[in-house]
């Protein structure tokens, strides 16, 4: 809708010639729009995905944090803002071994794809997490400590990856319940030293 007035606004002044790329836009979004979309409350969102902003992914999302029973259906802020703190700071992964924990949809720079594994790891086989621990410098993770019958349990992997000072973990949460968080907060704390950051 915002496009098309846009759109609109650019042909209503005189002598200005429409880029043909923000055409091309409207008329994909356009042919791939369907009122099903806007019933459901899903919607477009376009995220950058470097400092200059450059490099852009558009994804279909649900406007709702829960819906259709479940909370998949969108980006969550927690990873946003752990993906701006690694653009902030890029050298704290460039050159590591990273692993993610939860990552989700598992999106990439395409930049990376030959440098990326993707695994299953079961959090609860504290041996695989063990195993693991020898090749990972970083390990990441967004919004994972929403579910309290997990965080026991993302607890007891990342104290059996995280076995040397050289290693870091940075976790971002959406805080859906500080009860929740603050066990999280308990249990890690007893385990690993923390510092807290409000991103």
């Amino acid at each position: 809708m915002f496009l098309k007035k846009y759109i609109e606004k650019i042909e209503s002044v005189r002598d200005y010639e429409l880029d043909d790329e923000l055409m091309e836009l409207y008329v994909s979004l356009a042919s791939t729009t369907s009122e099903n979309m806007f019933a459901s409350g899903m919607c477009y969102k376009t995220y950058a995905l470097d400092k200059d902003q450059y490099t852009r992914i558009v994804l279909r999302e649900e406007q709702m944090m829960i819906s259709q029973g479940t909370t998949g259906l969108q980006t969550w802020e927690a990873s946003l803002r752990l993906a701006d703190f690694f653009v902030e700071h890029p050298g704290i992964i460039r050159g590591q071994k990273v692993v993610e924990l939860g990552a989700g949809c598992g999106l990439t720079d395409p930049e990376y794809k030959d440098k990326v594994q993707v695994a299953e790891l079961d959090w609860e086989d504290t041996e695989e997490c063990a195993r693991l621990s020898a090749n990972v410098d970083v390990i990441v993770g967004a919004d994972i400590t929403y579910d309290p019958t997990i965080v026991p349990v993302l607890v007891a992997a990342l104290e059996a990856i995280v076995v040397s000072s050289q290693q870091v973990a940075y976790i971002t949460a959406t805080i859906r319940s500080q009860e929740t968080f603050d066990m999280f907060l308990e249990l890690i704390g007893k385990y690993l030293q923390m510092l807290l950051y409000k991103l």
